[in-house]
């Protein structure tokens, strides 16, 4: 990540150059217009005929697309790579940017590195088929979010399913509270772009309301806290303890004791006795109850099979690739909002995009790029300080 921050910063000084010589519509451009308007028969011949016994490749931070679905629907076989998302970028400078082949559709995170790298740079192509435009979100288009997962406050309740431990955000910042366990947002940029999203006006409004209804007064600032998302995030990342994966978070908080918390994936407690953990939103704590991430899908600017990496991203928005990719498990969501959960995931107390909508900080890509190099800097020193 260090190396794709520093492309970034030398992007910065030549962005304005990049676009002005970028005008000819390329190859991949030219698929892409013309595969956003064709229908799924005439698309998967085009895309077909394109990629023959070849494999379209994939470059995905999830290794939930290896599944084979698409392959058994299509007859088109993929090839799947699973690096994180700050590989991704390096493999992305590597290889599109000299021009070298190495992968048709990315899946990764990121509305930072996206947009003012990958995107910027000329990497990656946005796609988003005409047929699904009217079921999704404009804001969630360009670039286009294929699916939206989220991560959850869950604490151990003791087996009392009535405990309501947790009524209010600002417990968790208590001196005397024994902490959260929490990726690192250094490691982790969904955990990063959570707490510089919760810094907007919109989340510093709602943030005042808990606070007055948590210590029953107005918050005002000070000289170390001019904002008081900035307040709470600092005492949050000093109860936190920083641990690397959401697996095991949760067995941590299943195993431990009464009161323990933790903020991990929803999907992570089927691998988990879940029988004495509780889920904050349920409770309806003040503030908010976790965190909601896109995972966006895209064309590489480069791509050998352009048709084929549109089909495949059309398969990822239809009900049926969805639901074999990625709807089985709960902490999943399609941006397609005519596709709800599964039953599965009902069974874990799962709720609709709709229920999350109102309790959840969403990843919010234009405050993001407003205050990233500020709140970054902020948030990387309190880090580093533990």
């Amino acid at each position: 990540m260090k190396k794709a921050l520093a492309i970034l910063v030398a992007l910065t000084l030549c962005v304005p150059f990049l676009f002005a010589s970028a005008l000819a519509e390329t190859d991949v451009q030219k698929a892409i217009a013309e595969a956003a308007s064709m229908s799924w028969d005439d698309l998967l011949a085009k895309a077909k005929a394109e990629i023959g016994d070849n494999k379209l490749m994939i470059y995905s931070n999830t290794s939930r697309v290896k599944e084979d679905t698409f392959t058994a629907k299509t007859g088109i076989a993929i090839e799947t790579q699973n690096p994180n998302d700050s590989q991704i970028y390096e493999m992305l400078e590597q290889e599109v940017g000299n021009n070298v082949y190495g992968a048709d559709v990315v899946l990764l995170q990121d509305c930072f590195m996206l947009t003012n790298l990958a995107i910027a740079s000329g990497w990656l192509e946005n796609y988003v088929p005409e047929e699904y435009k009217a079921v999704i979100r404009e804001s969630d288009q360009n670039p286009l979010v294929a699916v939206y997962l989220n991560r959850l406050f869950f604490y151990n309740d003791g087996g009392d399913k009535k405990a309501k431990m947790f009524k209010n955000v600002w417990q968790f910042t208590e001196p005397d509270f024994k902490g959260t366990e929490f990726k690192n947002p250094m490691d982790e940029k969904s955990s990063m772009n959570f707490l510089i999203s919760l810094t907007s006006e919109k989340w510093q409004a709602k943030m005042a309301e808990a606070y007055k209804s948590y210590y029953g007064k107005d918050w005002a600032p000070s000289a170390d806290f001019d904002n008081i998302s900035y307040e709470w995030i600092y005492k949050f990342l000093m109860n936190c303890t920083f641990v690397a994966k959401d697996s095991t978070i949760a067995s941590d908080i299943a195993g431990g004791a009464a009161g323990s918390t933790g903020l991990f994936v929803f999907s992570k407690l089927r691998s988990v006795d879940a029988s004495n953990i509780t889920v904050c939103a349920n409770d309806g704590i003040e503030g908010f109850a976790g965190l909601m991430y896109p995972i966006y899908s895209m064309v590489a600017a480069n791509a050998k099979y352009p048709y084929a990496a549109c089909l495949y991203i059309n398969y990822l928005l239809s009900e049926e690739g969805y639901g074999n990719i990625f709807g089985s498990q709960m902490g999943t969501y399609s941006v397609n909002s005519t596709i709800g959960i599964s039953d599965n995931a009902k069974t874990y107390g799962d709720q609709p995009l709709s229920f999350w909508q109102d309790c959840l900080v969403f990843e919010d890509a234009e405050h993001v790029q407003n205050v990233y190099f500020e709140a970054f800097d902020r948030i990387s020193q309190w880090c580093a300080s533990k």
